[in-house]
């Protein structure tokens, strides 16, 4: 209780500092206040006033990256687990799911840059850029070797670890086809032992070799974007 007091009374402090939060100074103080003192001799009987937790910003944030995201939180709560911090059969539940739904964004992001290049490894028009849908990673798999591989240099593809990353989505695949397991009772989880540690050892690897695909990709659309503008200056730089 003690640890749920500070992280609430931290975390009304910083909502109380930000600037894009539209309520005033003093409301979101005396709300910080008045919050804390509910916490001292807490029982679920009390009856709180209840206040608004999400806010409209005034630009979207661009920068997010909820694939990333998913990724971040799967990696802190699978340490936890892997060093006996968290326990197995609570948080380790969430924490499979989230790696796994971090997969399956990863993948889409990648066939959706892969999408963007037509075959001769030119940028294909935005409207034939279509998002995979799906939450089949083994499908997936199979859309980033028809929509993406190709669009890479061989060599540039062989030199990255993904047979390793295949295997993980295999695995994944076999156990989770679905996306379910680790979502809903009776989906599979109960029957699921996961080697925490191991997992915890190759989490990076897979993210690294991803996000090595998906960059490569995105970069290439850019340069191509960029010679593209290149050419077209100079041509109207004759044309005047």
């Amino acid at each position: 209780m003690d640890a749920f007091r500070q992280n609430l009374s931290h975390d009304l402090e910083v909502l109380q500092m930000d600037e894009d939060v539209s309520k005033p100074e003093s409301q979101a103080a005396s709300k910080a206040n008045e919050t804390t003192s509910l916490l001292d001799g807490y029982t679920a009987f009390q009856k709180w006033e209840y206040d608004k937790v999400f806010y409209a910003e005034s630009s979207p944030k661009s920068w997010l990256d909820i694939g990333e995201s998913f990724y971040r939180a799967s990696l802190l709560l699978v340490e936890g687990v892997a060093e006996n911090r968290l326990s197995e059969d609570t948080e380790g539940i969430a924490a499979a799911f989230l790696f796994r739904h971090y997969l399956e964004l990863s993948l889409k992001s990648i066939i959706l840059a892969g999408r963007f290049l037509s075959k001769d490894g030119q940028n294909a028009p935005s409207e034939e850029a279509v998002p995979a849908w799906g939450h089949k990673l083994g499908e997936l798999w199979k859309l980033v070797l028809r929509d993406a591989k190709p669009k890479m240099q061989a060599g540039d593809w062989d030199n990255l670890d993904a047979e390793f990353v295949e295997k993980c989505i295999g695995e994944f695949e076999m156990i989770d086809p679905h996306g379910l397991a680790f979502r809903y009772a009776d989906e599979g989880a109960e029957s699921l032992r996961v080697h925490f540690q191991w997992l915890y050892a190759i989490m990076e690897h897979v993210h690294q070799v991803l996000e090595g695909i998906r960059v490569y990709l995105v970069e290439m659309h850019g340069q191509n974007a960029d010679y593209e503008s290149y050419l077209q200056s100079e041509f109207r730089g004759d044309i005047l």
